[in-house]
């Protein structure tokens, strides 16, 4: 037999080790690229209802129709469900945290 395929009991920890730390890793990244995403969409939101109240106040007035609050609107809620993917999903979206509630339920 050759014993240059064969990983010791250390190195094969090592390299579990490692497997799970990637894992993690990404978990963390996925987490951190909603993050950023919400908060570029939160500041594209503020950007453009700011642009949005600007047109509507040099174009018509005070005396008319605010109509940005329509946009402004739309925009808050998609901004909460974005808001609670990036930063509550970790738990409430979490396809382990179902894991682990089922497992529970299936142990009682």
């Amino acid at each position: 037999m050759d014993n240059d395929n064969n990983f010791s009991a250390h190195e094969s920890l090592q390299v579990i080790a490692d497997m799970i730390e990637k894992v993690q890793n990404d978990k963390l990244r996925k987490v951190a690229k909603k993050r950023v995403s919400f908060k570029i969409s939160l500041v594209a939101a503020i950007l453009v209802s700011v642009m949005f109240t600007g047109l509507w106040y040099f174009t018509t007035g005070v005396q008319s129709y605010f109509w940005p609050a329509w946009p402004m609107v739309i925009w808050c809620i998609a901004l909460v469900i974005q808001y609670l993917e990036a930063y509550k999903g970790a738990t409430f979206f979490s396809e382990d945290e179902e894991y682990k509630k089922l497992k529970e339920t299936k142990n009682k």
